[in-house]
């Protein structure tokens, strides 16, 4: 692997974890400050919104800019509004308070929306092709786990050194990631190449190939189908199934959850091993992955047996990880440098609308039918978007995934 890939690497780990921390730390400040779950919860919200928003404007800065110092500017003013959200937690509350505070978290989301399509753009830019199913196996374990670490340890890091220092922990985290972006990192690029285009069509550029190109249009259906049964894993849906369904208490809930994440640890470094050997079967790991998936979704909707449940979810997590991993391989392989970056920004804008909407409505389909329906649903969703795309993939044989095109 290239040096720029292990920066990349580096600093994916770090801002991750240092988000995990933050996350929990800014949910714990505000309930404890207002003791109102609604405001608490309007973390996850206004953060997904504004993700959402930052993902969507992402191309209007990849027309005037390379991806390394896009990436470099959006930690830079993560930094910077950390520091000020931590200043405004501290004062005294009010509402004019709150209101800054939420304005510095929903700008802090703005730029933490471009994460994700940069990095696998970057990805598809320094990585040779036959080398990328590899690269994003390595990339998808060590990221599970240490948000595994974050997301365990959290809550004894708030409890022994409360909010405010976590929250400079992630501050020091995201600094690490910008010098590794900073002083590690190099892209083929130059900012002076790039095409330039009116704001308009940069925005829209990557929305019209995800609904004109033919050979994206599958891909993110599946996307589509798969992230409206995503809010089953929703941390107040899955303790709901635990109580009701496996008939436990919020310690069997951090067991369900820690097993996810060891599954899809465990699916991260299986493929890292074997990506030899998957390069040349995306499609068929990206179909066997999300049919699992989408099987042991059902299964899980219908146990009452704790231990089963934890078993299922184990394995839960390399179906997971094989099918995500593969979708995300297969659009860098089938995408260019140029469309690249406007593609991946536009899917993780879509994918998270529908994840947002579907939290909007899940809690609502849980009191009329109950958790266990929607994990059933779940699986049938899941299983919909896989029999999608079988038929559409290996019937109609509408892809050479082996070369890429000029999408």
């Amino acid at each position: 692997m290239k040096k720029g890939y292990y920066s990349i690497l580096f600093s994916q780990t770090t801002t991750n974890l240092g988000f995990s921390l933050y996350t929990m730390a800014v949910i714990s400040f505000l309930y404890n400050m207002t003791n109102s779950t609604t405001i608490a919860s309007l973390v996850t919200f206004i953060s997904i919104m504004f993700r959402i928003i930052g993902s969507t404007a992402l191309p209007l800065a990849t027309t005037r800019f390379n991806l390394r110092l896009i990436l470099m500017i959006s930690q830079l003013i993560q930094i910077v509004l950390l520091v000020c959200l931590i200043y405004f937690l501290l004062q005294t509350y009010s509402f004019e308070m709150m209101v800054l505070v939420f304005m510095m978290i929903g700008g802090i989301s703005f730029f933490n929306g471009w994460f994700a399509p940069l990095k696998g753009a970057l990805i598809g830019e320094i990585i040779p092709l036959d080398e990328r199913v590899k690269a994003n196996g390595l990339l998808s374990a060590v990221d599970q786990t240490f948000q595994f670490a974050g997301w365990s340890l959290g809550g004894l890091i708030i409890a022994f050194l409360g909010e405010g220092y976590t929250m400079i922990i992630t501050i020091l985290l995201l600094v690490v990631s910008l010098f590794f972006i900073m002083f590690c990192l190099r892209t083929k690029q130059p900012a002076a190449i790039i095409e330039k285009r009116t704001p308009y069509k940069s925005v829209i550029s990557g929305w019209k190939y995800l609904f004109k190109q033919k050979k994206l249009r599958t891909i993110i259906i599946m996307d589509v189908i798969e992230s409206w049964a995503g809010m089953i894993w929703i941390g107040s849906v899955s303790l709901a199934f635990v109580n009701e369904a496996l008939h436990k208490g919020e310690s069997w809930w951090g067991y369900i959850n820690g097993a996810y994440y060891l599954g899809s640890m465990i699916g991260g470094f299986v493929i890292y091993k074997l990506s030899g050997r998957f390069q040349h079967q995306l499609i068929n790991l990206m179909l066997i992955g999300a049919i699992s998936y989408g099987v042991l979704t059902l299964i899980y909707g219908f146990i009452s047996s704790a231990y089963v449940a934890l078993l299922l979810v184990i394995f839960m997590g390399p179906a997971y990880i094989l099918r995500d991993l593969t979708q995300e391989t297969f659009i860098q392989n089938i995408t260019t440098e140029e469309t690249r970056v406007n593609i991946m920004s536009a899917r993780s804008a879509l994918v998270q609308l529908i994840f947002m909407f579907s939290i909007l409505g899940i809690g609502v389909i849980s009191d009329l039918a109950g958790v266990r329906f929607v994990y059933m649903s779940a699986g049938i969703l899941l299983l919909a978007s896989a029999l999608y795309g079988f038929s559409q993939l290996l019937f109609k044989k509408k892809f050479n995934y082996n070369k890429q095109s000029s999408v």
